[in-house]
């Protein structure tokens, strides 16, 4: 029986090894620092082996033991590069959820060489946005169409109904990779030019989207769009836009946030400080009442949408900070960690919307529409756990059974890895409503 060695056994293995479970006739190896984590996988089945391991610095070790075909890499992107890297001189074959580093990117020569498959942004975003806007930019091009427009939009939040905090948002992922992505750089195409956000400037640039059946939200551009017009080949696209949605008023509050730099990382002595004396300090009013500080800071009043959102999380607190030393970041973090949370009973929602605009030889011009809706399963998993955790399962599986078996570096965009893949997204129920609009 084949092998399949998952490294890291966050929030969106489970539905990974329960695919796998189901329709994967493999062996599963699960490695992770966590005995919490493996708890929870070793209950999904008996059949799966968990080990307790440092994955960053033992999955060599790991690799020479189970010696696996498939190595899935469930890791932080910090470390995702050297589990690469690791896999390649081992020569075992890798799929993960998360963005290629420049670096993995380098490798790319050596693992076509090394006959090795390596299957990478294939989750639900980057993943399943990448594979329905292929599909639809090879149809155009099939008809001799051209590209002018495409734009990406994808949300994690909690579903209308379970939207019950003043923050709008609720934790379906890593509350440090959220707070991470709130400083980080973005590029878009516009016109055919390229516009450039640093250090979370794109907040300042968010727009209002409406998503049908479900109202109105926020969208603001993640990342560099600008590498798909050559990934997904529309070299002629004159404007390429990947972003995430939300609910009203978020981009205010990080913008609010970042100006005075809760998202930086540099260590503070916090020893004895309380959360509102922290808040206070961020503002540059030490010793001031923290509601009042951050009033005075962005000259707002205390009934300000803003003010009470961050009181309500608890930035106001008298409570001693449960560091002696800690950055802005790590402050954020654990408030968020604290109450941003699901109860038991609700569930999570994830909305992703393709649009691509194209002309063709006969004059007209076509809007190419896909959209997501899926919701978690309370007390089983999230919707943003399963759209993520399920699509490199079945590549794994295809891997296994030979039916993906062009050797190299891929993101999945040829017709080898998304048709198969969206077919069975769909025997998963998790489906994209495709519609085309003549305009």
């Amino acid at each position: 029986m084949k092998t399949v060695l998952l490294l890291g056994a966050g929030r969106i293995s489970a539905p990974y090894v329960d695919y796998l479970l189901r329709k994967g006739s493999c062996k599963i190896v699960v490695a992770d620092v966590s005995e919490e984590n493996l708890k929870a996988i070793s209950a999904l089945s008996p059949a799966v082996e968990t080990v307790k391991a440092d994955v960053a610095r033992e999955a060599g070790a790991l690799i020479d033991k189970y010696r696996p075909e498939v190595a899935a890499l469930f890791l932080p992107p910090e470390l995702l590069t050297g589990a690469s890297r690791t896999c390649l001189e081992k020569r075992v074959n890798v799929v993960h959820p998360v963005y290629l580093t420049e670096e993995t990117r380098a490798m790319a020569d050596e693992i076509r060489e090394a006959g090795l498959i390596f299957v990478a942004e294939l989750g639900l975003d980057p993943g399943i946005d990448h594979m329905s806007a292929s599909q639809n930019i090879n149809e155009i091009h099939a008809a001799g169409g051209k590209v002018h427009s495409f734009r990406s939009l994808c949300g994690a939040l909690p579903a209308l109904e379970s939207n019950t905090n003043p923050w709008g948002y609720k934790l379906s992922w890593s509350p440090s990779s959220l707070i991470g992505a709130s400083k980080r750089t973005a590029k878009i195409l516009q016109d055919g030019k390229e516009i450039l956000w640093p250090d979370g400037e794109t907040y300042e640039h968010a727009f209002l989207y409406e998503v049908p059946r479900l109202g109105v939200f926020e969208a603001y551009a993640n990342a560099d769009s600008t590498v798909y017009r050559e990934s997904h080949n529309i070299p002629e696209a004159e404007s390429i836009y990947r972003g995430t949605l939300r609910f009203q008023s978020w981009c205010e509050t990080i913008c609010y946030m970042n100006q005075i730099g809760f998202f930086e990382t540099e260590p503070q002595n916090t020893e004895g400080m309380t959360f509102a004396g922290f808040t206070a300090r961020q503002c540059g009013y030490e010793g001031m009442e923290a509601k009042d500080a951050l009033c005075r800071r962005f000259d707002l009043k205390g009934w300000s949408a803003f003010v009470l959102r961050m009181g309500w999380l608890g930035f106001f607190d008298d409570r001693t900070l449960p560091f002696a030393s800690a950055s802005a970041r790590d402050v954020v973090s654990y408030l968020f960690a604290e109450k941003l949370n699901f109860a038991p009973d609700e569930r999570d929602l994830v909305v992703l919307c393709d649009e691509i605009v194209a002309s063709f030889p006969d004059g007209s011009t076509k809007q190419y529409n896909s959209v997501l809706i899926d919701y978690g399963i309370p007390g089983k998993w999230t919707s943003c756990s399963r759209t993520t955790g399920v699509p490199p399962a079945i590549a794994t599986r295809f891997i296994l059974e030979g039916r993906i078996k062009t050797p190299g570096l891929h993101v999945p965009m040829s017709p080898e890895i998304y048709e198969p893949v969206l077919a069975e997204l769909k025997n998963e129920d998790i489906v994209l409503e495709e519609t085309v609009v003549s305009l």
